[in-house]
């Protein structure tokens, strides 16, 4: 048993919640004067009389170290201990340090294989606080371990959120880049990145340059805001009637360019006269009053000849150019001017 002539140690300041124990004694006095020598020390004390009552304790607590009497009925010590020491191997977030109660009368029992301690009594405080002392260190190392690893993974969080956000931004930097502000079509950059990857695939690939018909005029009649109003209109309404898979892009001013995957220059033109007949249809609704707009368009599609998509883009250039001095609004084909040649 504890001395009770020692005195009763100081509380000690808690930097820390100190770890729970359970308490598993048949002995009522040494049980009484231990646990209150824990309580003394700041440790949170699960008080049991026997095994049944130990184990019913551990299993809902799970408190990381435990005092057991060795004497406890039907092996009552032994079986207790062991469970521990195996809930704790197979579960990771549970932690037993196992110290046994042993009388120094009882000279012919050793130690259990499944304990960590042996504590002698009567003993005194300063031997109470190095049989748990081990079992305490071990468990602040498990805690501070948690600690840096839960550390690092909100780091490793933080830093994927912060690289999904960069990515974002970035993304929409990109597609900025990319955009023409005042009609949210695709640039001319885009346009020409765009052409150059489908020329790559070496498939069929028929292009269409557009320009509006005396655009010009109308910004110098009625200014560059009705203009603006013109081109947003345009936009909108060549939007609607785009074939699937066909990409629409402003290659700047009143000029824009028909991108035609996986299409030959029949198909390409069809396309374009569906863009013709759907500003022909119709005037263009401004804040002057209605303006009437009508478009040029020349057509192209990929040849042997051509060695890049730069060629092919002057070639539907040269066919817009040729249905403009044609008198505009009207498509012609590239093929038309080599068979005429």
């Amino acid at each position: 048993m504890l001395q009770p002539e020692m005195a009763l140690p100081p509380p000690i300041p808690k930097k820390r919640r100190r770890p729970s124990v359970l308490l598993a004694d048949a002995d009522p006095a040494r049980r009484g004067l231990l646990a209150h020598h824990l309580r003394q020390m700041g440790h949170e004390v699960w008080e049991a009389t026997n095994a049944a009552s130990a184990f019913e304790l551990f299993e809902c607590h799970h408190p990381p170290l435990l005092l057991v009497d060795q004497n406890l009925p039907a092996k009552g010590a032994e079986r207790l201990l062991q469970h521990a020491r195996e809930l704790s191997e197979r579960t990771p977030a549970i932690f037993a340090w196992s110290v046994l109660l042993n009388n120094q009368n009882d000279t012919g029992t050793n130690a259990m294989p499944s304990c960590d301690q042996l504590l002698i009594t009567p003993t005194n405080h300063d031997a109470l606080h190095r049989a748990l002392a081990p079992g305490i260190r071990l468990l602040e190392l498990l805690e501070s371990l948690e600690s840096e690893r839960e550390a690092a993974r909100m780091a490793l969080e933080t830093a994927h959120r912060e690289t999904k956000r960069a990515q974002m931004a970035t993304e929409r930097m990109r597609r900025h880049a990319l955009t023409d502000d005042l009609t949210r079509l695709g640039n001319r950059r885009a346009a020409l990145d765009h052409l150059k990857d489908c020329w790559d695939k070496r498939g069929p690939l028929g292009v269409v340059m557009l320009d509006l018909d005396h655009f010009k005029e109308i910004n110098d009649r009625f200014g560059h805001g009705v203009g603006d109003m013109v081109l947003e209109a345009v936009a909108t309404r060549w939007r609607r009637c785009t074939r699937s898979g066909d990409q629409l892009y402003r290659m700047g001013g009143e000029e824009f360019l028909l991108l035609c995957p996986r299409a030959d220059e029949g198909v390409a033109a069809t396309a374009a006269e569906r863009l013709r007949r759907a500003l022909e249809e119709a005037p263009i609704g401004t804040d002057a009053g209605p303006i009437a707009v009508t478009l040029s368009a020349g057509v192209a599609a990929r040849t042997l000849p051509m060695d890049s998509h730069h060629a092919l883009l002057r070639a539907a250039d040269r066919a817009l150019y040729r249905a403009k001095n044609a008198g505009r609004n009207q498509i012609r084909r590239e093929s038309s001017h080599r068979r005429a040649g």
